[in-house]
Order: C-alpha cells, then structure tokens, then sequence
C-alpha cells in the first residue's frame, strides 16, 4: 500500500537514507540502504524491512511493481518519491527505482555460535566492498551457516558489500567488528577446528582433510592474516603453478571452500533459513 508521495527532503526518512551512507549513520540507527528490485525482495522476505521509497517516475516498471506489491504485502511503510530527490539517496549511477531502508541483521558472536554452525566463514580485516559481498555470496553458495568479519574488515552493510552479495547478505547469520582474541577463544571452547588459507600453509588445500564443526579464515587482500591466525590456525595453501605471486582472495575462498564441502560430500546439514534477533 502506498503510503504518502514526498518531495521534500526533510522526511525523516529521507533525512535516514542520506544518514545511511555513512557507517557512523548506519552504527547509529542500526540500519542500512539496499538498492535495486531484486536486493529489495530479498530484504523484505528477511522481514527486516523498515520502509521502502520508490521512484515515482519507475513505479509502473513491472520490476518495481513488484518489489511494491511485496512490500505492501509485508505491510511495509512505502514511499513515493520525486525522481531528482530520489536520485539524490541512491549511490549507484543507474538506480532500478527501489531504496529500502533495513534493520541491522548482526547478531551477537555469542548467539550466532550458540546455533552451532557446522561451517564458519571468517573475514579476517577484508577491506575491499567486492571481496566481502563475494565471499558472503560464497558462504551462502556453500551452504556456510555462518559469516563473521573481524575488526578491521570493511562495514557489511556498506552499500557495494550488499550490492556485490547478491542477497545473500540476508541468507545466513553474520557477526561484525569480532576482536580476533575473543573469536579465537569462542572458536576453541566451542570445539571447532580452525583453518585458514595462507601461502605459507605447510598442508595443500585438497590433501588436508577438515573436521566438522570448522572455522575457514581469509586474511586481508594485502597484508594476509592477522598474526593470531598463523600462530593458532592449521595453514593450507592453494597451489600455483604459473607466474602469479598470489589468488584474490576471493577467488582463493571459492576453491577452498568449494574443496571442503566436495569432501564432506552432502554430509554439511545446509541451514534451511539465517536464525535472526
């Protein structure tokens, strides 16, 4: 249901879209932006959706139309905007008509392994937007029940982190902003192992054989992992056989993770939806 037309930007929920662009805004209302139709769907399936502003000169675009169907159906506070103020809170050049706004869907390392994920990701400081949102595509697309980013990592709703997961940001549990000590002593207590990709790993990573409950760690795309990981982590490495020094790091993520799970061979119980708060 379409709730009001705005065309001033003083809607305070025009004033939080533009305060989302920010991580000190998103910390502060606990909140961020998705962009575009299909991100859109899949935030109000998550039932996190808080409001939903809508292009009015894309509102009878049959992809729009959709998302505001979805959103009505969800009782979701919907928003007809003016295109030039529209345009104005979106940060993508070539917006497809829909901004939702949605709560913070972080939970707690505590909750989060309290579930008892059998495969945790680990983003250790990933600083680059398009490697997180990749890497959480790729936990999802393994049936990861888990992702959590350590402190140092770029923000996980930053809008090219949510753009480049493709949804998945909304598929499984994630934690943010985790000290690597306290990760590390959770981890341990909880009885995972621990491995994570490193160049200087004495083990190939297709000889290496991993052990449900596992914790899988990918360091930062310059610096690699934090020194705590190499001292607790057993190391296995990808194997190079041309010139190339190194992978990215998301790309080094999708031949590990996809070698673990062809190892377990369908034994991973793939969570059939994220617990949430």
């Amino acid at each position: 249901m379409l709730d009001k037309r705005i065309t001033s930007s003083e809607n305070r929920w025009v004033k939080m879209a533009r305060a989302l662009h920010s991580a000190r805004g998103r910390a502060k209302h606990r909140a961020f932006l998705v962009e575009g139709t299909r991100a859109a769907c899949e935030a109000v399936s998550s039932g996190r959706a808080l409001a939903c502003l809508i292009d009015e000169a894309e509102a009878n675009r049959a992809s729009v139309a959709g998302v505001m169907a979805l959103v009505g159906q969800a009782s979701v506070e919907t928003l007809l905007v003016e295109p030039m103020l529209f345009a104005s809170l979106c940060e993508t050049a070539s917006p497809q008509g829909a901004l939702l706004i949605v709560s913070d869907i972080a939970l707690p390392l505590v909750t989060l392994l309290n579930a008892k994920p059998q495969l945790v990701v680990v983003a250790d400081g990933l600083q680059d937007p398009g490697n997180m949102g990749t890497l959480i595509r790729l936990a999802d697309g393994v049936g990861a029940a888990a992702l959590v980013a350590t402190e140092g990592s770029v923000d996980l709703y930053n809008a090219k982190v949510v753009r480049s997961s493709m949804g998945s940001i909304f598929h499984l549990p994630i934690a943010q902003n985790v000290p690597v000590a306290s990760l590390l002593s959770l981890l341990s207590a909880s009885g995972y192992s621990v491995v994570a990709a490193d160049p200087r790993g004495t083990s190939v990573h297709y000889d290496f054989r991993y052990q449900v409950p596992l914790a899988v760690v990918f360091g930062n795309e310059g610096a690699g992992l934090s020194p705590l990981w190499r001292e607790s982590a057993q190391l296995v490495r990808i194997p190079l056989w041309g010139r190339a020094e190194s992978l990215n790091v998301s790309i080094s993520a999708g031949v590990l993770l996809y070698e673990i799970v062809r190892q377990w061979q369908g034994q991973l119980l793939v969570p059939e939806s994220a617990p949430m708060l």
